[in-house]
């Protein structure tokens, strides 16, 4: 089977695996900020005997920074 390919036909598909290959990374990009906040809230957990939500509140407000103008239901705070 011979198959072949003009100049159009590989662009075409570079482009598409570009977009592919950028959305891969976008994706594996915001899973990594879970294990961010895992790694925070263990090393404030070992650093002093207690824990609280206060500091798991803390963590996710430093990971995820998008959070610290939302209320705990997710909606923007009024300013």
């Amino acid at each position: 089977m011979n198959i072949t390919f003009n100049k159009n036909t590989l662009a075409i598909l570079c482009l598409a695996f570009s977009f592919i290959i950028i959305a891969q990374v976008t994706i594996v990009d915001t899973a990594n900020a879970l294990t961010r906040y895992f790694n925070c809230v263990t090393r404030v957990a070992n650093s002093n005997s207690t824990f609280s939500l206060d500091n798991a509140e803390a963590c996710y407000d430093r990971v995820f920074k998008g959070a610290l103008d939302n209320d705990r239901f997710g909606n923007p705070l009024e300013k």
